[in-house]
């Protein structure tokens, strides 16, 4: 049984690839944002298990950052919000930092 469980992990380690990030775009459908089009994405990443989550890092002019939310339907003053978005719940969270937008997007 030790044989067969020290097989299984040493070709488990030989098929492990490295998933590529997701696009902006695709984290953008998935939670229902629309960046004005002065926005500059900085990073995306996901990650994927029973849920989903994407994180976007994104500048953009800070008199540009309420347009970012109004168009992507936060209530004003709110920058946490759950939303059905294509027949999902998706909770998403927005950190304004100056010029620095951080987008949490996920469903649980």
């Amino acid at each position: 049984m030790k044989l067969l469980i020290a097989a299984f992990a040493l070709l488990s380690v030989g098929c492990t690839t490295t998933t590529p990030a997701p696009s902006p775009e695709e984290a953008f459908r998935f939670g229902g944002i629309s960046m004005p089009a002065s926005g500059k994405v900085l990073e995306t990443k996901s990650d994927r298990g029973i849920d989903m989550r994407y994180q976007v890092v994104l500048t953009l002019p800070a008199e540009d950052v309420p347009e970012l939310l109004r168009a992507s339907n936060f209530a004003p003053g709110v920058q946490e919000d759950d939303r059905l978005v294509n027949g999902r719940h998706v909770y998403r969270k927005v950190k304004v930092d100056g010029t620095t937008v951080h987008l949490e997007l996920f469903t649980t």
